[in-house]
C-alpha cells in the first residue's frame, strides 16, 4: 500500500502549479543572488568614491591649515627681523593665534636655544629648549625650509602639539635662532565631526618620516597614536608610486580593524592625509539588505514549496492553499516595499507580474498604472507622460520593447529629460519574462564625468594634456590622408623656469605656468590645440593654412614674443623665454611617434643653440641623435672593457722650476673610432649618470699612479658638478686614498664655479670636510663665471687656476694682462697659489712671472702623456705649435 501512496503523490505533483513554482524558485534565486551581489558591489564602489572625496577634502584642509600657519610664521619672522629690538612679538603672536584656532602658541628661541618670546605664559621665557628636535635640526640646516616635527607634549601647557618651525638668520646670514608655531592636533576633532566615517572609520595625518601627526575617529582624537611610528604601513610603499590611492590595510599596523584606506599626499608638505573606512561599516547596510533579500527569498521559497505541496492535494485543501498564497503575496509585497532600488518582473507576454513602490516613485507613475498584468508598453507610455524618459521618447519605447525580447541579460544606462540617470539591470528568466533592477546612478555618473574630464586636462593649467594631443594628432593624420591637409607640431620648453622654482618657490612657479598656458592659448586659433605635457613642457598642434613653413615661422615668432613679455607675480618681476622645436606634417612624418620625435629633436637643437629660439626638424638631427645614442651605448661598456686611460699634464712651480703637481686627464681609446676627446663624451656621461662611475675610476687610478711618484709631487683630479648633485663624494675620496696608500696632502681636487652655484650650503660643507682631511681644493677656470670674487669669500681655496683665455691674449690685450695681474695680486693677499694655464711660449712665461703667478701649466712644459712617460727630473721640451689637449 505504501508504494501506491508514493505513486499518488508523484501524480499529484505533475501539474502546472509545480512547474510555475519551479520557475519562480529559479527567478527568485537569480534575483536575490543578483541583488545581494549588486548591493555589495555598490557598497564597495560607494565607499571607495566617498573615501576619495573625503581624502581630498581632508588633504585640502590640512594643506590650508599648514600653509596658513607657515604664512603666519613667515610674517612674524619678517616683522621681527626688520626691528628685533622694538618688535612686540607676544602681542602680535596672540593676535595671530586667535585668527587660527588650531594654533596653540607662537614662540621665538635665540641661537642659544633659550625662549626669548612666546604667546603663552611669560614664565616660559628663558626656558632652554636647545635639545628639542626642531631646534637641533634648524641650527644645522642651511636651507630656509619649513620644519614639521612629530607631536610632542608642551611642557608649558601640558598640551599635545605639532611643531612648525623656521630658521632665523642674522644680517650676516648666520644662525640667529628659531621661530615656531604649535598646532593642536586635537582641534582636528572639529574636522572629524564634519565627516561621515562610520562607527570605526578613522582619519590620520602622517609624515614621510613614518610618524603619526594626528589621528582621530568617532569625533575624538586618538591621543595614544600621536607620535607613533607606522613606517611599515603599506601607504609608505604606495605614495612613492602615486600621490593618491586606495588599498585594504593589514590589521595590526595600528589596530586590529580591517579598513579600506584612501590616502593623498598633502600638496607642498611631506605629509600624507589618510581616510579609513572600516570593512564592517562599508558592508553593514549591504549585509542588512542581503539579510532582507535572503529572508524574502527563503520566505518565498517556502511559500512556493508550500503552494506546490498544497497544489498536490488542491481538491481536498483548496481553501488552505489559497490562504497560504495570499499570505505569501503579502510578505512579498512588504519585502519589495522596503527595497532600496526599483524592482519589476514581467512574464513572457510582457505583462507586469510584480513591482515595488520604489519603481513607481522613481518614474513618477501611480499604483494604478503598475497593476499586475499591465503591459510593458502602457507602463513605458506612462513614464513618458510623467517626464521620466529620454528626450526621444518614441524611439526609447520601441528600443525598450525590442530589448526585452532578447534572451540575453544586459545592462543599460538611460539619461532622463530632467537630468537624472537610471541604470537598468535586465535578467531574463528561463521560462520567459524577466526581472529588472532600476537604480538611480545620477551622482555616480556625474563623478565619472568629472573624472573623465580630469583624465584629458592638465590639473594645474586647465588646458588639454598629452592624451588629447595624441588623439588630435591621430585625427589630423586621418584628415591628411583623406584631404591632404597638413599640420604643424610645436614642442616648447621654458627657459630659466627651474631658477624661478628654486628661488621663489613652487607656488610662484605654478602661477607662472598658468599665465604661460593662457598666453599660448591666446596666440593660437580656434582649431589649434594647446597642451601641457608636464613640468615646463608644452606642445601645440596647429592646422596649417597655405605655406606651412612660413606659417610656422610666424606662429613661432608670435609665441616667442608672447612668452618673453614680463610677468608680474606677487610683486616679483619675472622674465623667461622658451625654446621651440617644430615638425611639419607630412614633410617630417606621417605617424604620431615620428612627428613627436622630430619635434623633440628640433627642440633639443634649439636649446643647445642658446635657447629662446626655434628650430625646424632637419634630417641631420636624426643622424646626430643616432650617433649620440651609439656613443652612449658604447660608453656603458667602455669602463668594463678597460677602454679609458689617464694622461697627466704637469704643473710647474715658477720659482723652483720643479713639477709641483700633475693634473689627471681622462682619455677614451675607442676600439673602432680611436682616441675620442673628452669634450665629446664627458657631457654624455653627466647626462646619463655614468660620470659617477667614471669619476670614481679616475680618482682611484690617479691615486694609485701618484703613490709611485716622488713624495713632493701632488696629483690633481677634476670633479664634475653632477657628482655633487648625485651623492656626497666624501666616502669615495676616503676609499681611494685608503686603498692606494696615497697621503691626503698629495691629492688636489679641482672644481668649477658651477659646483658652488648649484647648491651653496651643501657643497661648501662638503668642500670643508674634504679640506679638513688634508685634500687641497683648487678653483679651476677662474674668471670665466658669473661671481668669481664672491666664491673666494665663500671658501678658502688653496689654489686658483687662471683660465687660458686670458693667458693667450697677454701680449695683445692690455685688459687681459691687467686681469692676470689682479688675480695674482689677489692670490698673494689671500695667500692662495695661482696657476696660469695655457703657457705655450717663453714670452707668456715671462709675462705671467712678472704678473706674480706662482705656478704655470701648458705645452711649453710638455703635453699630457701616459704615466710611464712622465719625467720628474726636467721640463718637457717646449712645443710652440701644439694644440689644446
Amino acid at each position: 500500500m505504501w508504494r501506491e501512496g508514493w505513486r499518488r503523490w508523484l501524480r499529484a505533483f505533475a501539474q502546472p502549479v509545480t512547474y510555475l513554482g519551479l520557475s519562480m524558485l529559479i527567478a527568485l534565486v537569480v534575483g536575490v543572488g543578483f541583488l545581494v551581489d549588486q548591493a555589495k558591489r555598490n557598497a564597495l564602489d560607494d565607499a571607495a568614491q566617498d573615501g576619495t572625496n573625503l581624502a581630498r577634502v581632508f588633504e585640502e584642509y590640512i594643506a590650508s591649515t599648514f600653509k596658513t600657519a607657515d604664512m603666519m610664521l613667515l610674517l612674524l619672522r619678517k616683522m621681527y627681523q626688520q626691528d628685533p629690538a622694538h618688535f612686540d612679538f607676544a602681542a602680535l603672536a596672540r593676535d595671530l593665534t586667535k585668527q587660527n584656532q588650531m594654533t596653540i602658541h607662537f614662540g621665538l628661541m635665540g641661537p642659544d636655544g633659550r625662549i626669548k618670546a612666546t604667546s603663552l605664559a611669560q614664565s616660559a621665557i628663558g626656558l632652554d629648549v636647545h635639545e628639542h628636535e626642531h631646534f637641533r635640526y634648524l641650527s644645522r640646516a642651511q636651507a630656509d625650509d619649513l620644519y614639521i616635527g612629530k607631536p610632542i607634549v608642551l611642557s608649558t601647557s601640558n598640551q599635545w602639539a605639532i611643531i612648525l618651525a623656521r630658521r632665523l638668520t642674522g644680517p650676516d646670514g648666520t644662525f640667529a635662532g628659531v621661530i615656531v608655531a604649535s598646532l593642536d592636533p586635537r582641534q582636528l576633532e572639529k574636522f572629524y565631526g564634519s565627516l561621515n566615517l562610520g562607527r570605526d572609520g578613522i582619519v590620520s595625518l602622517i609624515g614621510f618620516d613614518g610618524f603619526v601627526r594626528a589621528r582621530g575617529a568617532a569625533n575624538t582624537s586618538d591621543v595614544e597614536a600621536f607620535g607613533r611610528s607606522v613606517a611599515d604601513a603599506k601607504v609608505y610603499q604606495m605614495y612613492r608610486q602615486s600621490p593618491a590611492g586606495t588599498y585594504w590595510n593589514r590589521p595590526g599596523t595600528v589596530d586590529a580593524i580591517p579598513r579600506l584606506i584612501t590616502y593623498r599626499v598633502v600638496e607642498g608638505f611631506p605629509l600624507i592625509a589618510i581616510v579609513g573606512t572600516a570593512e564592517a561599516d562599508i558592508f553593514r547596510l549591504s549585509m542588512q539588505t542581503a539579510r532582507i533579500y535572503y529572508s524574502i527569498g527563503i520566505a518565498l521559497a517556502l511559500a512556493i514549496l508550500s503552494a506546490m505541496g498544497w497544489g498536490a492535494v488542491r481538491q481536498l485543501k483548496l481553501s488552505a492553499a489559497t490562504e497560504a498564497l495570499a499570505r505569501t503575496n503579502k510578505r512579498f509585497d512588504t519585502a519589495l516595499t522596503y527595497m532600496a532600488h526599483g524592482l519589476c518582473m514581467f512574464d513572457h507576454e510582457q505583462r507586469l507580474i510584480v513591482c515595488n513602490e520604489r519603481y513607481s516613485e522613481m518614474y513618477g507613475i501611480s499604483p494604478e498604472q503598475t497593476r499586475p498584468g499591465t503591459m510593458l508598453r502602457s507602463i513605458l507610455e506612462a513614464r513618458v507622460a510623467a517626464g521620466s524618459s529620454p528626450e526621444d521618447a518614441e524611439a526609447y519605447i520601441e528600443q525598450r520593447l525590442e530589448e526585452v525580447t532578447r534572451p540575453d541579460p544586459y545592462y543599460a544606462v538611460n539619461e532622463l529629460r530632467d537630468g537624472r540617470i537610471f541604470a537598468v539591470s535586465h535578467q531574463p528568466m528561463e521560462e520567459g519574462g524577466w526581472v529588472a533592477i532600476h537604480q538611480d546612478v545620477t551622482a555616480q555618473k556625474r563623478a565619472e564625468t568629472q573624472i573623465a574630464y580630469m583624465a584629458r586636462h592638465d590639473a594645474l593649467t586647465g588646458i588639454a594634456n598629452r592624451a588629447v594631443l595624441l588623439e588630435k594628432m591621430e585625427e589630423a593624420l586621418a584628415r591628411l590622408r583623406r584631404r591632404g591637409d597638413g599640420f604643424t607640431i610645436f614642442m616648447l620648453d621654458l627657459d630659466l623656469f627651474k631658477s624661478v622654482n628654486d628661488s621663489l618657490g613652487h607656488p610662484i612657479g605654478d602661477e607662472l605656468l598658468k599665465l604661460v598656458a593662457r598666453r599660448l592659448s591666446a596666440c593660437m586659433g580656434e582649431g589649434d590645440t594647446v597642451v601641457r605635457l608636464g613640468g615646463d613642457e608644452f606642445a601645440i598642434l596647429s592646422q596649417s593654412g597655405g605655406e606651412q613653413r612660413e606659417a610656422a615661422i610666424v606662429t613661432a615668432t608670435r609665441l616667442l614674443e608672447a612668452i618673453a613679455a614680463p610677468y608680474d607675480l606677487d610683486g616679483h618681476q619675472l622674465d623667461i623665454g622658451t625654446s621651440i622645436g617644430i615638425a611639419v606634417a607630412p614633410q617630417h612624418g606621417t605617424d604620431v611617434d615620428q612627428l613627436v620625435k622630430c619635434a623633440d629633436l628640433a627642440l633639443y637643437k634649439a636649446k643647445a643653440e642658446g635657447r629662446n629660439g626655434y628650430r625646424f626638424f632637419e634630417d641631420a638631427m636624426g643622424t646626430e641623435a643616432q650617433n649620440r645614442r651609439t656613443l652612449e651605448s658604447d660608453l656603458r661598456n667602455a669602463l668594463a672593457n678597460g677602454e679609458f686611460e689617464l694622461h697627466y699634464h704637469p704643473i710647474v712651480d715658477i720659482k723652483t722650476k720643479d713639477i709641483a703637481s700633475v693634473e689627471a686627464l681622462v682619455r677614451w681609446r675607442h676600439p673602432q673610432r680611436g682616441m675620442i676627446a673628452p669634450v665629446e663624451f664627458i657631457p654624455i656621461t653627466e647626462e646619463t649618470g655614468l660620470i659617477n662611475q667614471l669619476g670614481e675610476w679616475v680618482l682611484r687610478q690617479a691615486c694609485v699612479d701618484a703613490a709611485a711618484w716622488p713624495a713632493d709631487v701632488k696629483v690633481s683630479v677634476n670633479l664634475s658638478p653632477v657628482q655633487f648633485r648625485k651623492f656626497s663624494p666624501i666616502d669615495m675620496f676616503c676609499r681611494a686614498l685608503s686603498d692606494s696608500g696615497l697621503p691626503p696632502e698629495r691629492l688636489e681636487l679641482e672644481i668649477t664655479e658651477s659646483v658652488l652655484m648649484q647648491g651653496n650650503a651643501e657643497n661648501i660643507e662638503t668642500l670643508h670636510q674634504l679640506r679638513s682631511i688634508g685634500i687641497s681644493i683648487v678653483l679651476d677656470d677662474f674668471g670665466t663665471g658669473y661671481s668669481s670674487l664672491s666664491y673666494l669669500r665663500m671658501f678658502p681655496f688653496d689654489k686658483i687656476k687662471i683660465d687660458r683665455s686670458f693667458v693667450n691674449e697677454l701680449s695683445k690685450n692690455a685688459d687681459c694682462a691687467s686681469i692676470v695681474s689682479a688675480v695674482a695680486g689677489l692670490g698673494r693677499s689671500l695667500r692662495v697659489a695661482t696657476v696660469a694655464e695655457g703657457i705655450e711660449t717663453e714670452d707668456q712665461l715671462v709675462l705671467v712671472r712678472a704678473a706674480g703667478c706662482t705656478h704655470v701649466q701648458g705645452f711649453l712644459f710638455g703635453r699630457p702623456c701616459p704615466p710611464a712617460e712622465l719625467d720628474f727630473t726636467q721640463f718637457g721640451r717646449p712645443q710652440h705649435n701644439g694644440q689644446a689637449a
